[in-house]
């Protein structure tokens, strides 16, 4: 578990469940350019761990302020970063709409038309896309 908790109650937390072909991200508070840029790494090594395969990501975004445009910018790059190294669908979970709203705006930015996230109204809601996508997409 890649696990790190800035000040401030600010939650960082990128996981990779191999078997489920998930990354799971926690992200909470607001985070500044270098909590960005720390989640960013983070997710890149999870990103990794898949070597390109198509796989899932479960976005809890639970608690996330709205982020400055400099952390934006490093959350699009990630996004992409995502995308163009096998994410084919990305379960969003927000309690905040103006999160909800600016992450979908990163998402369309980097791929013009967001067609691979979800957004989920619980975790179990999430838990259940997941699974589902899960078994038409991998057959699992």
């Amino acid at each position: 578990m890649n696990t790190t908790r800035p000040k401030d109650d600010k939650i960082i937390d990128v996981t990779c469940d191999v078997k489920g072909r998930t990354i799971c991200v926690r992200l909470s508070g607001f985070l500044s350019e270098d909590d960005a840029r720390r989640s960013a790494h983070l997710y890149r090594v999870a990103t990794r761990t898949f070597a390109g395969r198509p796989h899932l990501v479960l976005a809890d975004l639970r608690g996330l302020k709205p982020q400055s445009a400099v952390a934006a910018a490093f959350f699009g790059k990630t996004v992409a970063y995502g995308r163009e190294n096998g994410v084919v669908c990305c379960v969003h979970l927000s309690d905040s709409i103006i999160t909800r709203l600016q992450a979908a705006r990163l998402a369309s930015e980097v791929s013009g038309s967001d067609d691979i996230t979800v957004d989920a109204a619980s975790m179990a809601d999430a838990e259940r896309i997941l699974a589902e996508k899960r078994r038409t997409l991998f057959g699992q």
